[in-house]
């Protein structure tokens, strides 16, 4: 029984070499397995390498070489990066100044922030300098090209300077009479009192009234009185009057007047009886006391009578145009061709303008004022050395114009006027036409008054409150401009024929207007009857009265 256990122990150990024997066969099948499938695949790999030179296989010796050294190389800078790595201490150090460097630097951070718009400034500026460089290339040319041209130039005459005496401004005396010189085109043009061209155009326009009176049929004022020297009590001047008386025969003559009949209202609109022009004028007694007065005058016939300066004097040309209101002025343009004075002329002795220097040294009231143009200095300054000779006080001013319209200095307030010029049959011809058409005219106002007025109303009105406020107002208005102007319109015509037939002589009247406008003529406007009623008034800040004229010159002597 001892026996058996060494037995099964000696089995199982049998047993034991059995299975390891077959593992290890097997591995070494699978080793051998394994040895022949790499060394085909390493023959399959050999067999596919490319083949290799010699020459190659040195190179890629030498590239071992080199790549070897560069590792090598490469090796040491990495020793010597970590063994010059800072330390901790030194880190922190440089990590605070990093902190301080960005917090010093914050507004360089922020303008290169703006780089690209910079870069655009900046090629901006380099376009704009590249312009330059070429105007300063053309400038360079040009001014080679100056200098080529100055170098043949001769050198310029230095003239001496003139002499001239040191200003003394000071107003002019309120009384000086005023005498005007232009200077220009190099020459003397001798103006003299303005007044005197004035009255001269006056005088030319109504000689030729019949060609120029205005002939229309318009309403409006055909006359203006003349107005007297004295004044009323609100001090405004007043008209000058002709006490009129017709004789039976001239009362037949003017049959025609008879037969024109009117029907008129008064303010209040309240018609009155018909009557003739006649007895509405100088009553059943044949007699009344009427203004003065002229017809108007046409201005486009006007301007066209003197056209470009016919009518002027050898020296200058007269132009007519419009003036304030119902006023014409006149201009003054020196004849550069057949007008003036040379110097050789006005500097000679006994020369006319010599003459004009000593007619006004014997009155210390006259003074010369020069208008100068740019291009004639010089002459000026030989015509003020002249009139110095005589010590005739002057002043001067630069007129750089072609047309001179000089106020008349002083003030005339009155003139005598000869009212024998007022051609009586042609007034009378001309209120029979005009107050004829006048008369129509007014009838027609008054017989188609209420459907007038009715018809005026605006669209946009359509209340009949509104309407009735709208007609109320405008028939107020309308017959107080009835009686008030249209009336004096249509019977003036027939006054003024009327004062013509009877006034003659000179007569010592007012000018009311100076220079440049032209005293005496006045053109035709309309004036027709509202069509509608008058705004409000908008209030008005007081001004203070303007100062009266003193009639002082106002010019400044030197």
């Amino acid at each position: 029984m001892a026996r058996r256990p060494r037995q099964d122990e000696e089995r199982s150990m049998d047993s034991l070499m059995d299975a390891m024997t077959n593992v290890v066969g097997v591995l070494l099948l699978i080793l051998i397995v394994s040895s022949l499938t790499i060394s085909a695949e390493v023959k399959k790999i050999v067999e596919n390498l490319p083949e290799v030179s010699v020459e190659e296989l040195e190179a890629m010796k030498v590239s071992r070489k080199k790549t070897l050294d560069n590792l090598k190389d490469l090796e040491r800078t990495h020793q010597t990066t970590i063994d010059n790595l800072p330390s901790d201490e030194e880190a922190a150090q440089l990590i605070a100044d990093l902190e301080e460097f960005e917090k010093d630097n914050e507004e360089l951070a922020e303008k290169t922030s703006d780089i690209e718009e910079w870069n655009a400034k900046v090629e901006e500026e380099e376009a704009k300098k590249e312009e330059q460089d070429k105007l300063v290339l053309e400038a360079d040319k040009r001014d080679r090209e100056l200098a080529a041209i100055l170098a043949q130039t001769p050198e310029a005459e230095v003239k001496i300077a003139k002499e001239i005496t040191m200003p003394n401004p000071r107003m002019a005396d309120e009384d000086s009479r005023a005498m005007y010189i232009v200077c220009k085109f190099g020459k003397l043009y001798f103006v003299g009192d303005p007044y005197e061209h004035v009255l001269k155009i006056r005088d030319v326009i109504d000689q030729n009234f019949k060609d120029l009176a205005y002939t229309g049929k318009s309403i409006g004022s055909y006359t203006y009185t003349i107005k007297d020297t004295s004044r009323n009590d609100n001090g405004n001047l007043e008209s000058l009057t002709e006490k009129v008386r017709l004789s039976r025969r001239e009362r037949e003559a003017l049959a025609a007047w008879e037969a024109m009949k009117v029907t008129v209202a008064n303010r209040e609109g309240v018609m009155g009886k018909e009557a003739s022009i006649l007895q509405k004028i100088v009553g059943a007694d044949d007699e009344a006391v009427v203004p003065v007065a002229k017809f108007r005058f046409d201005l486009k016939k006007i301007t066209d009578f003197f056209g470009e300066g016919k009518f002027g004097p050898k020296d200058f040309k007269y132009f007519i145009t419009k003036g304030n209101g119902d006023r014409i002025k006149l201009d003054l343009e020196p004849r550069e061709a057949d007008g003036g004075w040379t110097p050789d002329q006005f500097l000679g002795a006994n020369s006319e303008f010599e003459q004009l220097c000593k007619q006004a040294a014997t009155n210390r009231r006259t003074l010369f004022y020069y208008y100068v143009a740019p291009d004639s200095f010089e002459t000026y300054l030989q015509a003020r050395a002249k009139s110095e000779q005589f010590r005739v006080p002057a002043g001067w001013s630069v007129w750089d114009g072609t047309k001179l319209a000089p106020s008349g200095k002083p003030i005339r307030e009155t003139v005598r006027y000869n009212l024998d010029i007022l051609p009586d049959a042609e007034y009378i011809q001309l209120a029979t036409s005009l107050g004829g058409n006048m008369v129509q005219m007014l009838n027609k106002e008054y017989s188609e008054f209420t459907t007038t007025v009715a018809a005026a109303v605006p669209k946009e009105i359509t209340t009949p409150e509104e309407k009735k406020t709208f007609i109320d107002k405008l028939t107020k208005e309308r017959y107080e401009w009835d009686a008030s102007r249209f009336q004096s319109y249509t019977y003036d015509i027939f006054r003024t024929a009327l004062a013509a037939q009877e006034v003659s002589g000179e007569k010592v009247v007012s000018l009311e207007i100076h220079p440049p406008e032209i005293p005496h003529i006045r053109i035709f406007t309309a004036a027709n009857p509202p069509s509608a009623p008058a705004p409000p008034p908008k209030p008005q800040p007081n001004k203070p009265k303007p100062k009266p004229t003193t009639g002082s010159p106002g010019l400044i002597l030197d």
